[in-house]
């Protein structure tokens, strides 16, 4: 049994029972309770009262005394009255009111106890009579206590001169109705100068508290019985609230309405007993009752957002298809075959099944003020006349015999048949036009139609995803369908081809409510939400839009309203039983929004109207706190609780935590959000979460403060965050002064090591300046003899290159770009002329330096040996014999893999009587570029001379080329374009360097060699050249 309710000045709710002391967050129930061998617990487990003080302290009433239990650490005091005087009722405390700062008043089940909560001094006043007198309440009036009494009536006690008697009603005998009467007072409350006294039999009387005069009669009672046992009652802004024997009862004392509330088996929100013991309201203004076996239960003043004053007539209605309310404010309702409507002022429905037979209406338009047009489940559209009572049939044949959705465009109607497909019907001429496969309708389940801003009509099915229809053509009935389907590869297409319903918001992008989800369309691609993007359900049947844009969606979890053109990530605010819907789930097509500013969802279980200005959310600011720390998931006590904790001092050791968070708003707790930010640790905000746990790791040492914020079930934020100033203090190790201390010693010792090793690096030095005297000497005779020999192979290589002055007598227009990277290069070009043809090489061997020296030396001889002795002079055969030399002088090939030097080689033939050249290349290109600015790159076969071979045989082929306008031939190694350099060290590239020749070709043949030089330098600028350079042109 629930015996008192009671809101710290936190915000926490505390229920007194008989099986204990509970606190509520919203979330969890903290239990204090008596323990036999625990001092610091309850003296009694039963509560029957409580009242906090100011110094954070919660006075808890039982029958074993009062106990002063701490807030701020749960620390428990208990004050047991001493009952040497007295008996031991005196312990039995019922009641506890607050006189003043330093004083309460305590009844209890022999009289008062007046009691100073700073020393804990108390002093009995008992009854002055001998039978036991059960104190029910206590109101302060005036330098004097009110107190209500069980069987003996009303008392009162006078603080001043410490006077009690018992009070005598000066027109008692006019109550007397042969019950208790005004004997048993269970409560009393002083409202509007005129003090409320709650009876036990008799109901609620009203009472002049200076001379005690009943006015006339009692102020009210109730026509059964166990109602007019008042349990507890209270009054605020001019309603008693009353917890009796038989349900929970209001009196409005201006006009005198009475309201009752029972428990009902048909109704989950009724009250869970008949039987309400305590009441009371919170600073919100909800309501909380506690009842003798079913708990507590609350009605949250802002939890009713929707109000249905026409739930108690529709019994008869347990499945609603169609919910409209026509332009004279008239409802009307269809479900069960039965068609109804609610005059505009009336109580009482009346029925139109005629209209419709034995169908459902699943849709309807309203022509005029007297004509009504309705869809039916299986017989076509009904035109009815309410004027004349005449009902004529359209589509009820087996063509078009289920209607669910009706569009006026101009003077005819767009009728959506399930199945049929889109019928036209002619307003002034009744004519009938049928659109379906033949036009381009590929699914003929249509479910709903919509005209847009644009005039363009929008077809929605159940399966073929979406239609619209441009240049509707009124005369003939022509017209074009764009299609829009699902796809699951494409996030941009809708997401089921289930589409129920569809809107235009005011920016005009067009919105559709599908089985999956909802979809908004900007003319090019969808947008799509889901749950995880707040929807309370993806199965959308209805968009209405409000007078203000705002959108109302129905679905199978209540009803989404949101904002469409408020951003990309609109919030979806969600309805449900909670806040006053008289069912969640809904039915397809059973929406509308009327002229009078109202909407209209049904469903399996009713329907809700309502007008959404009128929806007002929660504005209550909900207060945050810590309720516990834990470490490793295990709850940790500290000196006092964290909700009234400000700052909290953790070790190194502590450095890992998680701390649990509630927000005081009762409504919906689960939908309350939180964001945290630990500053001097996070940058930026959490995400809004309903997780209620904040947890770090391995904090370092420092100061920190905790910032949470929270908002309640509708979104409302406390923007003035909640603030915990954590200190995790380092190890030792990781102080300050342990720094300081470690700086100085190390600094000492640095200092000492150093001294230390400068003497014996001194002494080590000159011994190794000794050393390397004697070295550098040796080294210098060394490297003096190592430059002067391949100084001497130099010269060598320069001696057995062809001189420039021999090669330009036999080419009068050439250029040779040769930069070897080295003393000696790996890099040489070939000249000479047999048997009428010029002959020009360019051979990149193996490496570079005194390596590439000594292949350059052998393929210079072996060249020799091809062209001037063998008489040889086709490129492809050149280099196939030029092959197999080097491979037999470096005794390479398939057995013998002793070495993997090789030449790349660019060898070309001129012969001034022929009209053509020839070429070939192994792993060389030859680039040819026409005065007139064609650019040709001939490729070489793509393997090198000698090497390694695994291949069985390689064959240089040789290329013809014709000669039929003056060109440029450029014949190079890859030094060039592999030379790193500009502003980020990139390589120059074959592109840049074929760009570079393009700009050039024209230019005469020491300016070209000038700008590739130019070019190749300022591209290298710091950076070392990588390998040796051999550029060679040639004017065909």
């Amino acid at each position: 049994m629930v015996n008192c309710i009671y809101q710290d000045s936190k915000g926490f709710m505390w229920f007194g029972t008989q099986e204990g002391l509970n606190r509520y967050d919203g979330y969890k129930i903290k239990i204090y309770k008596h323990e036999p061998n625990k001092s610091n617990s309850l003296s009694y487990s039963e509560v029957n009262c409580l009242l906090e003080l100011k110094n954070n302290t919660m006075l808890v009433g039982t029958p074993n005394g009062v106990n002063f239990l701490s807030l701020t650490n749960d620390s428990i005091y208990r004050l047991i009255f001493d009952t040497k005087d007295y008996n031991a009722k005196e312990n039995h405390v019922t009641v506890i009111k607050q006189i003043n700062e330093t004083e309460v008043a305590i009844g209890t089940r022999n009289g008062i106890v007046i009691c100073n909560i700073n020393t804990k001094d108390f002093k009995y006043f008992p009854f002055s009579i001998d039978d036991e007198v059960l104190v029910k309440d206590i109101e302060v009036d005036n330098g004097r206590l009110l107190i209500a009494t069980l069987k003996k009536g009303l008392w009162t006690l006078d603080l001043n001169g410490k006077k009690f008697g018992r009070v005598t009603f000066a027109d008692e005998e006019k109550v007397s109705e042969g019950v208790l009467g005004l004997e048993s007072i269970n409560k009393l409350c002083l409202y509007g100068g005129n003090l409320y006294l709650a009876t036990d039999g008799a109901g609620v009387y009203k009472v002049d508290p200076k001379t005690f005069l009943i006015e006339g009669q009692k102020k009210f009672k109730i026509n059964y019985s166990d109602r007019n046992h008042i349990k507890d009652f209270l009054i605020k802004g001019g309603t008693v609230y009353c917890g009796t024997g038989s349900g929970f009862v209001t009196y409005n004392l201006l006009n005198g309405d009475t309201a009752i509330y029972v428990k009902s088996a048909e109704n989950n929100n009724s009250l869970s007993d008949n039987k309400v013991t305590a009441v009371y309201i919170d600073r919100n203004e909800n309501l909380w009752l506690g009842t003798f076996i079913g708990g507590v239960n609350v009605s949250f003043k802002s939890s009713q957002k929707f109000v249905n004053q026409f739930k108690y007539r529709l019994n008869s209605f347990k499945n609603l298809f169609l919910t409209f309310q026509d332009n004279q404010g008239n409802v009307w309702l269809c479900g069960d075959r039965k068609l109804s409507m609610l005059p505009k002022g009336q109580r009482e429905f009346k029925s139109y099944d005629h209209v419709v037979g034995y169908f459902d209406a699943l849709a309807v338009y309203q022509e005029s003020n007297s004509i009504y047009w309705f869809g039916t489940y299986g017989d076509g559209l009904k035109r009815y006349d309410i004027s004349t009572n005449k009902v004529t049939a359209f589509l009820s044949d087996k063509n078009g015999g289920t209607v669910l959705s009706i569009l006026r465009v101009d003077d005819y109607l767009l009728v959506a048949a399930f199945g049929d497909g889109l019928f036209k019907i002619g307003l002034n001429s009744n004519t009938k036009t049928q659109y379906a496969e033949q036009d381009g309708l590929d699914n003929l389940n249509l479910t709903s139609l919509f005209l847009d801003k644009n005039n363009t009509i929008w077809i929605l099915t159940d399966g073929g995803g979406i239609y619209n229809i441009e240049n509707f053509s009124k005369t003939d009935g022509k017209f074009k369908l764009i299609k829009h389907h699902s796809n699951s590869t494409k996030e941009s297409s809708i997401p089921s081809d289930v589409v129920y319903s569809m809107n235009q918001d005011n920016n005009g992008s067009l919105w559709f409510g599908t089985n999956s989800g909802l979809s908004r369309f900007d003319g090019k691609s969808f947008r799509n939400y889901y749950e995880g993007d707040g929807l309370a359900n993806t199965f959308i049947y209805s968009i209405l839009k409000d007078s203000t844009g705002r959108f109302w969606m129905s679905t199978n979890k209540g009803i989404t309203a949101f904002n469409p053109t408020e951003s990309n990530k609109p919030f979806f605010k969600n309805y449900n039983l909670k806040d006053g819907l008289t069912n969640t789930e809904h039915n397809i097509g059973a929406a509308s929004s009327s002229a009078l500013g109202n909407i209209l969802f049904g469903g399996p279980n009713g329907y809700n109207i309502f007008r959404p200005s009128q929806v007002k959310d929660n504005l209550h600011v909900p207060p945050v706190y810590i309720v516990s720390y834990k470490r490793s998931g295990k709850d940790i006590p500290i000196d006092s609780n964290l909700i009234y904790k400000k700052h909290i001092k953790l070790s190194w050791r502590e450095n890992y935590f998680q701390l649990e968070v509630v927000a005081l708003d009762f409504i919906d707790p689960e939908k309350n959000l939180f964001k945290y930010k630990l500053e001097g640790y996070d940058n930026d905000w959490s995400e809004p979460s309903t997780v209620r746990y904040i947890s770090y790791t391995e904090l370092p040492g420092g100061t920190y403060t905790l910032k949470i914020k929270a908002s309640n079930s509708d979104g409302v934020w406390n923007e003035t965050p909640y603030e915990l100033v954590i200190t995790i203090v380092p190890p030792f190790w990781k102080t300050t002064w342990f720094y300081v201390v470690v700086v100085i010693v190390g600094t000492g010792l640095v200092v000492m090591f150093t001294q230390w090793r400068t003497r014996k690096i001194k002494e080590e030095n000159k011994i190794l300046e000794h050393k390397v005297a004697e070295r550098t000497r040796e080294l210098a005779e060394k490297n003096r003899d190592i430059t002067s020999s391949i100084e001497y192979a130099k010269r060598i290589q320069e001696a057995i290159l062809p001189s420039k002055d021999y090669i330009f007598s036999k080419l009068e227009r050439a250029f040779i770009l040769y930069k070897p990277k080295d003393i000696v290069s790996g890099d040489f070009y070939w000249f000479g002329e047999k048997n009428g043809w010029k002959i020009f090489a360019v051979v990149d061997c193996t490496g570079h330096g005194v390596p590439g020296a000594f292949m350059s030396m052998i393929g210079h001889n072996l060249m020799h040996q091809i062209i001037q002795e063998k008489g040889i002079t086709d490129p492809g055969d050149i280099l196939n014999s030029l092959h197999k030399g080097v491979q037999e002088s470096l005794r390479q090939g398939n057995n013998e893999i002793n070495t993997n030097d090789g030449m790349d080689v660019s060898i070309i033939a001129l012969n001034n009587n022929k009209k053509t050249a020839t070429w070939a290349g192994a792993n060389r290109p030859l680039i040819i570029i026409s005065n007139d600015g064609e650019f040709s790159k001939i490729d070489g076969n793509k393997y090198p001379i000698g090497g390694s071979q695994f291949d069985i045989k390689r064959e240089f082929t040789t290329k013809t080329i014709e000669l039929n306008k003056p060109s440029m031939a450029y014949l190079s190694s890859d030094g060039y374009a592999d030379q790193f350099g500009g502003d980020n060290g990139k390589k120059f590239m074959v592109r840049r360097y074929h760009d570079l020749l393009m700009e050039i070709h024209l230019k005469d043949m020491d300016a070209q060699r000038e700008l590739l030089n130019a070019a190749f330098e300022g591209w290298r600028k710091d950076h070392e050249q990588i390998d040796d350079v051999l550029v060679v042109g040639v004017a065909l």
